[in-house]
């Protein structure tokens, strides 16, 4: 049996009769299950009440099993948090009798809602609230307030009562509200319009008292007093406004709204009765007045929010060369996916082509491009120091101990078609993945381009690889930096010559291109060339303006180096000996021992090239891989430093001496089921050279 209304009675209800009831859920107020004529179906319990509201919110969304039991235990750790959230599963499930099947299971993923667009109280609200707001823009102002009263009369009271104060219901329930009170303020705009000047001033003073440093209730406020013919008191709004903006934020009040008090000071009617796009219809979220520079304003009429008013995003002052299908396909696929994400090794340039992605996209972005630069972050910063990041870059202040800093970094974005380049996230991945995805969730209109060495592995995330620049490209580079840096130098075939020797020798690394060009104020280019032959010294500090990680190419793989593990360390040392390309079955038989076995082996490879610091090369056969020249010297050098190159090239040397011969007569190894494959003639003439010097090798040859 369940429970229907009938009035103020509750009547008995067969479960059997609900596969033919239509059901319908609210979020507006406190969570609830109904079906036909209103019938609620009890939740008992809030961890219950929660679970349901985090499926709703997030419908038709997978919620990942682990998202949930952090939501619902957060704090208080469960014995067995998996059998627990089954268990609460299957109570929903039984609630919903024979409509369980809306209830879904993702195997290995999660759990979601398979609501229809009208099952949903705050999917019908947001529906109605933007018809309402394009009956505002096209000059039809009855047609807007009957349908934003239609859309404000779903509203029971606060957002997903009852559902508890987890980290995500928060968040949520700070967007709801945000976007409540846009619906109320284009209400309040679209019967301005018709002349109600008298009976909306009561109202709003009533708006303004709950929401004080709101400027476009006070806008409204003022233009109502105005039209019901208290000029004064309009005027005294706008100075007590000014009294509370300096005293609560040490800010002066917004241009559109000083706009607003001159035209009252003016008498100008026509001003005063246009229908307001911008901060005075469209209110912006909680936070500051004024946003830092990283934050550039979009180009579109509408004004939305703090982030996209002021300030501007400063663009690289050298000029942008080479890239062009890179940046074609980059800038597209932004366009088509609310998370990309450039992945490549340290120095290749990943954030020169965000930003210039980002300056391309301006016109695209009405509410602005924001800068979340994460590299002053500490390796390993948790969640918390991602949002606190998150949260400076856009201007949004501290939060109130009872308002959770995600909350009010949510409602900040609510509503805004917004772009943030999140740049640097490999020493922070897992934080800047949970960051960036509770904002992908909960700010549908956020469009979010990342840099990483390493993929964010958030779900609907578009990875896009970066690689080395084309030798073409690379000395373009060049010579566009040396001419920049020391114009009296010539440019003539032989120093051309020298620089491509040097943009090979560096693997075409946008970075090392950079700091050998650094080198032009004190060589010349064929001297750069002589001096690299000995190695990558003359690169180790160069005297250019970038961040500490970027100054020498070594701190730029220093700091990939010190994010990897103990066994990622280990394999990374030991293929620095491999020169060339190799295979899987070479990494697996050369480094597998006693300690690491070959499947683990193979899995760490897989992981190094993840990270970037090894290249997989895909041909019509089996995948071969590399590391770039400037990566295997630094590897090779912590191999020196660790006291195991002997023990390694001793390795390699038997290896080298005994493949693939004696595989070829012994048959394949038990183990793979294939032949290691042979290595490149680079790697054989190097082992060979290191078995004949230490006496290992007696039958090794030279051949190609």
């Amino acid at each position: 049996m369940q429970l229907r209304h009938r009035g103020r009675e509750l009547v008995a209800l067969d479960s059997d009769a609900l596969d033919t009831v239509r059901m319908f859920f609210q979020v507006l107020g406190p969570v609830q299950m109904l079906v036909q004529h209103g019938a609620a179906l009890p939740l008992r319990g809030a961890r219950l009440s929660t679970l349901l509201a985090l499926l709703l919110v997030n419908a038709p969304a997978v919620v990942k099993r682990d998202v949930l039991i952090e939501e619902l235990w957060a704090g208080r750790p469960v014995k067995d948090p998996v059998n627990a959230l089954h268990l609460h599963i299957a109570k929903l499930r039984v609630l919903l009798g024979r409509n369980s099947g809306l209830l879904q299971t993702r195997k290995g993923l999660g759990y979601r809602m398979g609501l229809s667009a009208d099952m949903l109280d705050a999917t019908r609200f947001a529906r109605l609230a933007a018809e309402g707001n394009d009956h505002l823009d096209q000059g039809r102002p009855a047609d807007a307030a009957a349908v934003l009263q239609e859309a404000l009369r779903l509203w029971r009271g606060p957002a997903l009562e009852g559902a508890g104060d987890s980290v995500a219901i928060a968040g949520e329930r700070a967007r709801l509200h945000e976007l409540r009170l846009v619906a109320s303020e284009h209400l309040a705009e679209a019967r301005l319009a018709q002349g109600q000047h008298v009976a909306l001033v009561p109202e709003l003073k009533a708006l303004v008292a709950e929401h004080p440093l709101r400027e476009s209730l006070r806008g409204l406020l003022m233009r109502a007093l105005y039209g019901a013919g208290h000029q004064a008191e309009a005027l005294e709004v706008f100075d007590a406004t000014r009294g509370v903006l300096r005293d609560a934020l040490g800010v002066s009040p917004s241009p559109p709204l000083r706009a607003l008090h001159a035209a009252l000071l003016a008498h100008d009617t026509h001003a005063l009765n246009a229908p307001r796009r911008g901060p005075a219809a469209t209110p912006p979220p909680p936070g500051p007045r004024n946003a830092p520079s990283r934050v550039v304003p979009g180009s579109g009429s509408r004004t939305t929010g703090e982030a996209g008013r002021t300030g501007g995003l400063v663009p690289p002052l050298d000029a942008f060369v080479g890239r062009r299908a890179d940046l074609g396909a980059i800038t597209e696929a932004v366009r088509q996916n609310r998370l990309v994400t450039v992945v490549g090794p340290g120095g290749v340039g990943k954030t020169r082509i965000a930003l210039q992605t980002a300056d391309n996209l301006r016109e695209e972005f009405p509410d602005g491009i924001c800068l979340v630069e994460l590299a002053p972050l500490p390796a390993g910063a948790g969640p918390d120091r991602l949002v606190a990041a998150f949260a400076e870059a856009l201007g949004v202040p501290d939060s109130p101990d009872w308002i959770p800093q995600l909350a009010r970094l949510k409602a900040a974005l609510a509503g805004k078609r917004m772009l943030l380049v999140v740049d640097t996230c490999e020493h922070v991945r897992q934080g800047a993945a949970h960051t960036v995805d509770a904002l992908m969730r909960g700010c549908s209109a956020v469009t979010v381009l990342a840099t990483s060495r390493e993929a964010l592995a958030v779900p609907g995330e578009t990875a896009f690889p970066l690689r080395p620049l084309p030798l073409g490209e690379a000395v373009e580079l060049f010579r566009a930096r040396m001419t920049a840096a020391t114009p009296d130098l010539g440019w003539d075939d032989a120093t051309r010559a020298s620089a491509a020797a040097v943009c090979r020798r560096l693997d075409c690394l946008p970075l090392a291109i950079e700091l050998a060009v650094g080198r032009t104020r004190m060589l010349t280019v064929p001297d750069i060339e002589a001096r690299l032959a000995d190695g990558l010294h003359i690169l180790a500090q160069t005297p250019v303006p970038a961040p500490e990680r970027h100054r020498s190419l070594y701190a730029t793989l220093d700091w990939s180096h010190e994010l990897l593990g103990a066994d990622e360390k280990r394999v990374f040392h030991d293929l620095s000996v491999l020169v060339g390309t190799w295979d899987l079955d070479a990494a697996e038989y050369f480094c597998a021992d006693t300690t690491l076995s070959g499947a683990e082996v193979v899995d760490t490879v897989g992981r190094l090239v993840g990270k970037s610091l090894l290249a997989p090369l895909r041909g019509a056969g089996s995948s071969r891989f590399r590391m770039l020249e400037t990566v295997r010297i630094y590897a090779h050098q912590q191999l020196v430093a660790s006291g195991r190159e002997e023990e390694v090239r001793t390795r390699l040397a038997a290896w080298t001496s005994t493949r693939p011969e004696s595989a070829a007569r012994s048959g394949p190894e038990p183990h793979s089921g294939r032949h290691p494959a042979r290595p490149t003639a680079p790697a054989r003439r190097d082992a060979v050279w290191t078995a004949r010097s230490q006496g290992t090798c007696r039958s090794c040859s030279l051949t190609s």
